[in-house]
């Protein structure tokens, strides 16, 4: 598989520099030089991770995360020249895999990108993903809690997939009512996906009052444990 990055950055020197790096490492690479080409870009095509400055010229990059973050998992690198923690933070908190700060060591640029992709790349090769006393088949739709199957509903199945398939990841609750049922707005939506996950969470977790692995972020979505691997 070849995977598809997006940079959005509009900067042409930077933007080429990352291009040329990523390309080198085999890459399929695409530039978006504003936020709003960006945000059309992620409507039209699926990547796999998004490389996105915050200062644009249009729309603040903070913006363009949240914006897609709340419709896609798209794993999200920030890099840019505003280095103060508070910066760090709102990035992060609104959903970014990673900050790097400009100017950035090429190396390790190319390091962050390629763990990002070796951990999609790990769970993808999957076929059974046990963590504690859950396992999860994948490849018979299965589900055990300390070897014994639990019956889980579709849609159940479909939302605890879309949670380990991105486990240490914050998924909001529109990508999840997107994702299991197939709708991007919905009166209701955020209380169906809270309904959903109490219910799944009576089944897989030992204590669902107090999980251990569908955990809240509270003011941003539901991210599942993150598995141990090695990548």
């Amino acid at each position: 598989m070849q995977y598809k990055i997006l940079i959005i950055e509009d900067e042409p020197d930077i933007a080429g520099i990352l291009e040329y790096l990523l390309r080198d490492e085999g890459y399929d690479v695409t530039v978006a030089y504003t936020g709003e080409e960006g945000l059309q870009l992620v409507k039209e095509q699926e990547y796999h991770v998004i490389v996105l400055d915050l200062s644009l010229p249009d729309i603040d990059g903070l913006t363009v995360c949240n914006r897609i973050k709340q419709s896609l998992t798209i794993p999200i690198i920030i890099l840019s020249a505003r280095d103060r923690d508070s910066d760090v933070i709102s990035g992060l908190e609104i959903g970014a895999e990673d900050y790097i700060t400009k100017p950035f060591n090429h190396r390790e640029f190319i390091l962050r990108v390629g763990k990002i992709l070796s951990r999609i790349k790990w769970i993808d090769k999957q076929k059974e993903i046990k963590i504690g006393d859950l396992l999860i088949n994948l490849e018979k739709d299965e589900v055990y809690m300390g070897g014994e199957r639990i019956s889980l509903t579709p849609n159940e199945y479909s939302l605890l997939s879309c949670l380990v398939s991105r486990a240490g990841w914050v998924i909001s609750w529109q990508v999840l009512l997107k994702d299991v049922w197939g709708h991007e707005d919905w009166e209701g939506g955020r209380e169906i996906v809270r309904v959903n996950i109490k219910r799944l969470r009576k089944k897989v977790e030992p204590d669902p009052h107090h999980p251990e692995y569908i955990l809240n972020e509270w003011g941003k979505g539901y991210r599942f444990k993150n598995i141990e691997k090695e990548v």
